[in-house]
Parts: structure tokens; sequence; C-alpha cells
């Protein structure tokens, strides 16, 4: 094992020696880069597609192209800024808009359903009492409501409520109501306290 080592470490040792005569007695016309004028170098690189700057000339470019940066950022930024507030004002808008529209369907939804639910009942006033219990909620109630006869529409009813902030504020207890209440009044008897 001891000789084959000998051989490689031989031959290594031979051809590094070959390689430094080779670069230590070589005279060819290669120049060192510290030996080529200025000029020369420069002339070559131009001729290679390059640009030679000197260093006033790049510090000179290099704060123009901060410059350039920061004003397209802040640009950029003023356009974020725009476009947020013209989309806020606009979703405002829309939002304002559907409210309004909402407010005055159910004003007409609920003045029509009061006016048909006059109409029907000017012949005949229905009286009714029912109690409600713990868990009832505005369906129950609208559901009682039709089934007495006080009024039509159970669904038009629980949405009234439900849109208009009684449904949490229902009471427990027996309630008296005839079907000559509008709504509201329907409403606002079951959402008192009956006192029973």
């Amino acid at each position: 094992m001891k000789q084959p080592i000998r051989f490689f470490s031989i031959g290594l040792l031979s051809s590094a020696i070959i390689m430094l005569g080779f670069n230590f007695f070589d005279n060819s016309s290669k120049e060192s880069i510290e030996n080529v004028p200025v000029d020369e170098l420069i002339t070559k690189v131009e001729e290679d597609g390059y640009r030679v700057i000197t260093d006033d000339e790049f510090i000179s470019y290099s704060f123009f192209v901060e410059q350039e940066k920061q004003e397209q950022a802040s640009k950029e930024d003023d356009n974020k800024q725009k476009d947020k507030a013209e989309d806020k004002d606009e979703k405002d808008k829309d939002k304002e808009k559907e409210k309004q529209e909402k407010a005055d369907k159910d004003k007409k939804d609920t003045k029509k359903a009061e006016k048909e639910e006059a109409e029907d009942d000017k012949e005949k006033v229905i009286k009714a009492k029912f109690t409600t219990k713990s868990g009832v909620v505005s369906q129950d109630i609208a559901d009682i409501l039709v089934e007495k006869k006080i009024i039509k529409d159970s669904k038009k009813f629980a949405k009234y409520l439900e849109d208009n902030d009684y449904s949490p504020y229902i009471q427990l207890g027996t309630f008296e109501v005839n079907s000559d209440m509008s709504f509201k009044e329907l409403a606002e008897t079951v959402t008192t306290y009956p006192g029973d």
C-alpha cells in the first residue's frame, strides 16, 4: 500500500515542478495589467462595447438614479392614496345609496302592508290574547299572530321586527292585540313588558 501512494505523490510533485517551470520561464507577450496605461485600458473596454466613467460621474449618476426612484415612489404613493380615497368615496356613496333605497323600500312595503291590512280588516276587528315563553323569536310571534288572524303575512311582520330592531327586545308574558293595530303598534306591544 505504501508503494502506490509514493508513486502518486512523486507524480504530483513532478507535474507541479513542470508547471512552475513553464509559468516562470515563459516570456510570452502577456503583460501585467498594472503595466498597461489607463488610456489603453479605456480604449480596449470601449471597443468591447462598455462605457467608462469617472468617480464623479458615477456619484452624480447614482444620486440622479436615487432621486428618480424616490420621486417615482412618492408619485406611486400619491396615486395609491388618491385611488384609495376615490374608492372609499365611491363605496361610501354606494352604501348610502343602498341604505336610502332599502329604507325607502321598507317604508313603502310597511305602509303598503299596513294599508292592505287596514283595508281588509276595516269590516271586523279581531281581538286576541297570546302568551310568549322563553326562547320565543320574532318568527314565532308572527306565526302566532297569523294563527290568531291578527295579521295575514308572518314573513312581513318578522322582517319588520328584524329591520326595525324590535326582535332583541321581545318580552315574556301575556299580550292582548287586535287586528286593527299596525305593525308598529304590534311590535311595541310585544316589546313592552305586560306586567304579568
